[in-house]
């Protein structure tokens, strides 16, 4: 049984569901991570905006549904520079990455919201895909620099539930926003909240906790040892050991990235609902998806702390999580009810979102010292499926003639991405070049 060294709590103590949750608003750290989970927030409402509006942007330039997915696709080309993005937040730390990037994804929102054609909106969507690239590996560092090991699990639960909130949120709040503002002015508001973001992010993180106001010697006491921002990351042996993860991260992501783009478009053609009512389903079955990244953090480190095998914390839970999540998402296949369709779908969804947290974890658990560049190889496996899932769904669509047949290859990515967590050994730390531990 692989065991872990815990760091300031013994290995069974829990410190209880809602005292992590209080921890949150009380303490130094936990402010923090709300921070960069609202980062994460804006960053999916940003993201999925063209999903909401694609109905009156097809109907505006006169697109067809493989079109109208090439712009959902192209985000993940520029997406794809995932691991530059996290040497670039390891190598000059999360602070002036996020910034960096951040204002960046600004410009690019406010390029969509002016697109005159198809052709600018997806350079819109291509710079926007640059912009968010750092998001991912930048929180990674975050998280392995501001969080006990023992925590992990959770953290990566709570701030990966507001990316699953900004999904929920986007089909309302572009409602509203459509009604009032249109598609385009739409955009616009929402990258002068972003900008808004970047500048707090800007003037009130470091990237060291020790340099932080307000931190107590306590919260310093319980968090790892702070690791160099200049460390250079051993590619060839990181690229190696997370290439299961990331193999199995493309699996998971191929099956959100389908709901993300094309669940609003499911409701409205398949079962001929408005805009309105589209946006009210899409909502109760992405909103699963918030449970199901804090049930899979919390589930995660229930386990390890139980049992203290983090492969089986980790590996274990992963496999788990998305074998239901096929299992869950197959009755779409065959359901014409509407209701019917949009519990199963909520179920798929919910499975799907749980075995992320583990999943990230196991970053900051192979490669403590690297975490975004280690966050930025995981999470090209997500930018591939960005750009292959919707592609893929929109043609398969237009072949068929029916929205649901899309859905067998999820089923059959999450079984595959199930038996590869074999592979995966969050249990085997990469060593530094002198052959030590990562602190």
């Amino acid at each position: 049984m692989a065991q872990v060294n815990m760091g300031g709590e013994a290995l069974g103590e829990s410190r209880g569901f809602w005292n992590e949750i209080r921890m949150m608003f009380t303490t130094t750290g936990g402010r923090v991570i709300l921070l960069v989970s609202t980062c994460y927030l804006l960053n999916m409402i940003d993201r999925n905006v063209v999903s909401i509006a694609a109905p009156a942007i097809s109907q505006e330039f006169g697109l067809t549904k493989t079109e109208m997915g090439l712009a959902f696709s192209i985000f993940g080309f520029a997406y794809l520079l995932q691991a530059p993005a996290g040497w670039v937040c390891d190598r000059f730390g999360p602070r002036v990455g996020l910034t960096i990037f951040g204002l960046l994804w600004c410009v690019a929102t406010a390029i969509c919201g002016f697109a005159p054609s198809l052709g600018i909106l997806i350079l819109g969507r291509a710079l926007l895909g640059l912009g968010e690239a750092a998001t991912s590996p930048a929180i990674t560092r975050v998280v392995a620099d501001w969080t006990p090991p023992q925590r992990r699990g959770f953290v990566m639960g709570l701030t990966h539930s507001f990316i699953s909130l900004g999904n929920t949120a986007a089909p309302p709040l572009m409602a509203l926003l459509m009604y009032h503002f249109e598609w385009r002015g739409a955009f616009f508001i929402l990258g002068a909240v972003t900008l808004v973001w970047v500048v707090v992010w800007f003037t009130t993180y470091r990237d060291d906790p020790r340099q932080a106001r307000g931190i107590t010697q306590k919260e310093l006491d319980e968090l790892p040892k702070p690791q160099p921002t200049s460390a250079k990351a051993p590619w060839g042996r990181l690229v190696k050991a997370m290439l299961p993860a990331t193999f199995i991260y493309l699996c998971v992501s191929a099956s959100f990235w389908t709901f993300w783009t094309w669940l609003p478009s499911y409701f409205m053609e398949s079962y001929h609902l408005n805009l309105g009512s589209s946006a009210i389903f899409t909502l109760g079955v992405l909103f699963a998806g918030v449970f199901g990244d804090i049930f899979g953090g919390w589930s995660s480190d229930a386990i390890l702390r139980w049992t203290g095998n983090i492969r089986l914390a980790r590996a274990g839970l992963v496999s788990v999580t998305m074998v239901l999540a096929a299992a869950t998402v197959a009755p779409v296949l065959f359901l014409n009810d509407l209701n019917s369709a949009a519990i199963a779908l909520a179920l798929a969804f919910f499975f799907t979102r749980a075995s992320v947290s583990p999943l990230w974890a196991v970053c900051t658990e192979i490669a403590p010292s690297w975490a975004g560049s280690a966050g930025g190889i995981l999470n090209t496996g997500s930018a591939v499926s960005s750009i292959i899932a919707p592609l893929a769904f929109g043609y398969i669509a237009d072949l068929t003639g029916n929205l649901s047949t899309p859905f067998i290859c999820s089923i059959l990515l999450l079984l595959l991405g199930a038996v590869t967590t074999i592979w995966m050994r969050p249990d085997r730390p990469l060593k530094d070049q002198a052959g030590a531990m990562p602190a």
